[in-house]
């Protein structure tokens, strides 16, 4: 019974599931945290709900940009589960608008000189990791081990934000070199997702990589 299963004998592993926000309507005259999703974003958005890597996450966060709780609102309207804004999951502070060559060359500075600000107004890679990594860290207790009869799954939760502090992340945790973390950035659809687990006695293990599970258009 589950009752009777010594809690110190659990595995205390944890899964995250990163979400890339869906794609916004882009309006120039407004600064990008502000961007609503597109109809597009809200089609890819809503088919979430179809995919049963969804069926196990007890709680759902978001950066406090509205693409990003829009990305999960279906989702959150689907499994009866709130959607809670946390400001440590929003994207890494940029600048004003940025031509595509020029906004391509600054994220590639975030990357390979993360202490440093890519270029004017923009926050530091090691600080959007450091802020995001906090609010993960904050998170994970509340979604211990569930057990179920015959099996026990890891606790479970999403949290969308935007594609440069998730990457930066993921490196952090996966020690990828500057140049596969811009690549991996470049190849991020919108929206997109990738599951870590994270366990105390363990190093952080990718379970599934960013580009597998999609259910939107590439982000270029």
């Amino acid at each position: 019974m589950a009752d009777q299963i010594d809690p110190a004998r659990l595995p205390q592993a944890c899964r995250v599931i990163l979400v890339r926000h869906a794609r916004p309507r882009i309006r120039l005259a407004q600064p990008a945290p502000e961007w609503e999703l597109n109809p597009e974003g809200q089609e890819a958005a809503g088919r979430l709900n179809a995919l049963a890597l969804f069926e196990h996450p007890t709680g759902l966060y978001a950066g406090p940009e509205p693409k990003m709780r829009a990305t999960l609102a279906s989702l959150s309207a689907e499994r009866g589960i709130p959607v809670e804004t946390d400001p440590a999951f929003a994207e890494s502070a940029a600048g004003g608008w940025l031509a595509e060559g020029e906004f391509l060359a600054t994220v590639g500075r975030f990357f390979t000189a993360p202490e440093q600000p890519a270029a004017h107004g923009w926050e530091p890679a090691v600080a959007a990791v450091s802020r995001f990594a906090a609010g993960i860290d904050r998170v994970r207790p509340h979604y211990g081990p569930v057990v179920s009869p015959g099996h026990v799954n890891p606790g479970t939760f999403a949290v969308v934000s935007g594609g440069r502090v998730l990457t930066a992340y993921l490196a952090s945790l996966l020690e990828y070199p500057p140049e596969t973390a811009f690549q991996v950035w470049r190849r991020l659809r919108m929206p997109d997702i990738a599951v870590i687990e994270l366990a105390p006695d363990a190093p952080p293990r990718l379970v599934i990589p960013f580009g597998v599970l999609t259910t939107g258009a590439a982000a270029a």
